[in-house]
């Protein structure tokens, strides 16, 4: 991709291209989501690229949906939080986890998020195709994703006496059971997944999470470039890509 857009392969390209993509959207999108690991595959300069990014994302009121999936127990899940919701320069305003280890175990880093005013998005059911043997599965014909996805609900519960909760889950746009997850999500906002390049279409959101319009964000990330990477073809794209979702998701 950064060769594609005419920019070198380091820390300074990645920053580059993730500025022009703000550029060409004139910062008139509601989140921007970095993949950390194409970040942090340089190291210490990757991290201070991602940092500039976001810091001028959010000066311009974007928010930062860090996509680091995190997830650990007690101390190290504490640590996660800080990095991410507290002073340090990779402040995000949300971060993608897995739940693996247990939701529970995830506590320390989902009070972080709670005094940061800031949100976690577990992984429930990913847009990947070779996630579906885990998720699908689970004792006495429980899906883990489903036990998952009411353990989310509980524990927004706990945290809000009524409304959406700090607590969202990650639902790939691609599956076709995304509907019955999302039903048992009844106070998350859901970030799907999934859209473009991994072969779900705005019609097969609108179809697949009708319900939960007014909590759901619709993740394009691939095609964002698939007109080019110039700024111009860019804007393009995000034109296309934002009529398409209109039409699919109006109200």
């Amino acid at each position: 991709m950064l060769a594609a857009a005419g920019l070198p392969d380091r820390a300074d390209g990645a920053l580059a291209l993730g500025e022009r993509i703000l550029g060409a959207a004139n910062y008139e999108i509601a989140i921007v989501k970095p993949q950390v690991a194409f970040f942090e595959r340089f190291g210490a300069e990757g991290f201070k690229a991602l940092e500039e990014l976001s810091a001028q994302a959010r000066t311009r009121e974007v928010l930062v949906l860090a996509d680091a999936k995190r997830g650990d127990i007690d101390s190290t899940a504490d640590a996660y939080g800080e990095a991410w919701f507290g002073h340090s320069a990779l402040r995000a305003d949300a971060l993608t986890v897995h739940a693996y280890l247990g939701l529970d175990a995830l506590g320390a880093l989902i009070e972080r998020a709670r005094r940061a005013a800031a949100g976690v998005f577990v992984v429930v059911r990913s847009s990947n195709p070779e996630g579906a043997a885990l998720q699908r599965t689970g004792p006495d014909g429980a899906r883990v994703a489903e036990q998952l996805a009411d353990g989310i609900s509980a524990y927004n519960a706990r945290l809000i006496a009524e409304g959406t909760g700090l607590i969202g889950a990650v639902v790939g746009a691609t599956c076709a059971d995304a509907g019955e997850i999302v039903a048992r999500l009844p106070r998350s906002v859901i970030l799907a997944p999934g859209v473009g390049a991994q072969g779900a279409s705005f019609a097969d959101v609108a179809t697949r999470f009708y319900r939960a319009r007014e909590r759901l964000l619709p993740n394009v990330s691939r095609a964002v470039l698939a007109n080019g990477g110039a700024v111009g073809d860019i804007r393009s794209a995000l034109r296309v890509l934002s009529d398409e979702a209109k039409r699919a998701l109006s109200f």
